[in-house]
């Protein structure tokens, strides 16, 4: 049995929860907040049979956990990430990793040091659906792309994480991370941000943000809007030279279409199997399993590029 611990009680730990049940040789054997009254509420709801901790500390202290799923709010990844990794305990980190790059590579130098897991949790790295695209593009089914579009909104103002800026919140560090990882998984990692527009709150986090990110001397690009106003189609497109892809919901893909040069259909998939927690959850099992401290799906140095191009989008808005 392979043995979880998670860090934070919040919705995302929830539904990791939930969903990991799917797994049958994955359990949760501990939770940890720094309420300890919040962590035997969630224990009671979501995972009867694991311990409730009091603190992010005594996760350290569990001789029996595999890997630690860090779920709490983006300001406070990366001190539970390095904590967990100085005491040799692998480590998922719930997106966006960490609030810089330089806090990243710090992650990245202590696991590589003592031979410790380490992985961000961009889920659709891992879906069916994105890696089924991601052949497509390589088998030259729509020559070389030129052009991706994508949108990703949410009508989570009244989220207290999402609009409070000591908690990292804002619309781009919550969702603008999923088609930057779009762009990078299908551009590269050589992208550029062109431009940047914002709306803000007085607080100062945004509510919006549009970006285009750019491949120098190439001229593809990458156009995406985010939101945590408006609920809207989720929807992005993959434009290439003799075709195009279609994605439904860029978050949580459901569909995707691919066209030939004419606007024809000329194949489809939709969402089966796993449901994407549980895809995310299992391949990082395998990876552990198999002696690896990265997951084929999303390296190191993927998880490093998206906090690079973050740290520059941020600093344009």
């Amino acid at each position: 049995m392979f043995n979880i611990g998670i860090i934070g009680c919040g919705r995302m730990a929830a539904r990791m929860v939930e969903c990991i049940k799917e797994l049958e040789d994955v359990q949760v054997v501990a939770v940890a907040s720094q309420d300890k009254s919040r962590a035997n509420k969630f224990v009671k709801q979501n995972c009867p049979d694991a311990k409730a901790l009091g603190t992010y500390e005594q996760m350290t202290r569990q001789k029996d956990i595999d890997m630690v799923y860090i779920a709490n709010p983006n300001t406070f990844h990366y001190e539970n990430a390095i904590m967990c990794v100085k005491n040799h305990m692998n480590v998922l980190v719930e997106k966006p990793f960490t609030m810089s790059r330089q806090e990243a590579d710090s992650i990245f130098t202590e696991a590589k040091n003592r031979g410790v897991f380490v992985c961000e949790a961009m889920w659709t790295s891992f879906m069916p659906l994105h890696k089924k695209v991601i052949g497509w593009i390589k088998d030259g089914k729509i020559g070389s792309v030129r052009y991706i579009q994508s949108n990703l909104g949410y009508d989570i103002e009244d989220v207290k994480r999402v609009t409070d800026p000591s908690l990292g919140g804002g619309a781009y560090l919550d969702l603008g991370v999923y088609p930057t990882n779009l762009a990078v998984s299908i551009l590269g990692e050589n992208l550029v941000p062109a431009s940047v527009f914002a709306h803000k709150y007085s607080t100062g986090v945004e509510r919006d943000v549009s970006f285009v990110l750019e491949v120098p001397n190439d001229g593809a690009m990458a156009v995406s809007f985010v939101t945590i106003a408006s609920l809207t189609d989720r929807d992005g497109a993959i434009i290439g030279e003799d075709g195009y892809i279609k994605i439904k919901n860029i978050n949580d893909y459901e569909r995707i279409e691919l066209y030939n040069s004419k606007g024809e259909l000329v194949d489809s998939e939709d969402r089966s199997g796993l449901n994407s927690y549980a895809v995310e959850m299992k391949a990082c099992k395998e990876a552990i399993e198999n002696g690896l401290i990265q997951c084929p799906e999303m390296p190191w140095h993927k998880t490093a590029c998206i906090a690079s191009l973050s740290d520059k989008i941020r600093s344009m808005i």
